[in-house]
């Protein structure tokens, strides 16, 4: 099995240095992964790495527009399905595929996963010793998370698989699988702690919890500690461990 990285060009700071687009390759036949936006350069190196290869689908691991925009085009060209979770965002593939599914490609199947938390419909490919995980797990980084309760089984069921390799939809490939998500389990545990911490004190506002939680915090990455403390509140109420207030939140 061959696995090839295609960089996106379209670096910023949600996306770091751009999207990684996989091309999975065996026995004359491959299937790409999260194609990513529109860019005719980008879509010209993706057609070059499946040169000479019988491609049998697009897969796609979420809706967001840095990762699934030029999958139905490119899967109309080449005369294939685009599979993803089927509607939702704004994306619609023309084969959803589900949980426990699996894509043949030459020798090999690449297993479905669901694996909600930071999109509803993100998918993880899970494939001889690697597990592609577009935004689930990046490289060098924590991601946002729309459902933590969701995302927190996401990672256990993650850890659980324990992949030698984890291709992410941004960064470099990570080579030490188990260990970078033990080290994401562990982020929100003390995430999570931190958001306690700052309740112990009495009620307080979400704009209060997130200046104690992330001290110093640049304003420009307000909205993005925001998202990710309110999704804190909302794991740690649905555990009844916190309840709103006239003020935001307390401990229960």
């Amino acid at each position: 099995m061959n696995i090839t990285r295609i960089l996106a060009p379209n670096p910023g700071p949600f996306t770091g240095d751009g999207t990684n687009t996989y091309v999975v390759a065996t026995g004359g036949e491959a299937v790409i992964i999260d194609p990513g936006p529109m860019i005719d350069a980008h879509l010209a190196a993706i057609r070059e790495a499946v040169e000479g290869l019988k491609v049998v689908g697009v897969l796609v691991t979420h809706h967001h527009l840095d990762h699934a925009p030029a999958a139905n085009p490119l899967a109309g060209e080449l005369g294939v399905p685009s599979y993803g979770y089927g509607d939702y965002g704004g994306f619609q593939a023309i084969s959803a595929i589900a949980d426990g599914d699996g894509v043949r490609v030459g020798t090999e199947v690449i297993e479905v996963l669901h694996t909600p938390g930071h999109t509803a419909d993100s998918l993880c490919f899970a494939v001889s010793d690697g597990v592609f995980t577009g935004d689930t797990i990046k490289a060098g980084t924590t991601v946002v998370v729309e459902d933590m309760s969701a995302y927190m089984a996401t990672l256990d069921r993650l850890a659980a698989l324990a992949p030698t390799r984890i291709y992410p939809g941004h960064g470099d490939v990570i080579e030490d699988g188990p260990g970078v998500i033990d080290d994401y389990i562990t982020h929100r545990r003390r995430r999570e702690a931190d958001v306690v911490a700052a309740l112990a004190g009495g009620p307080r506002s979400t704009e209060d919890i997130v200046a104690s939680v992330y001290p110093g915090l640049d304003p420009a990455l307000r909205p993005l500690a925001t998202q990710s403390a309110t999704a804190h509140l909302a794991k740690l109420r649905e555990e009844s461990r916190v309840e709103r207030t006239g003020v935001g939140w307390a401990l229960r």
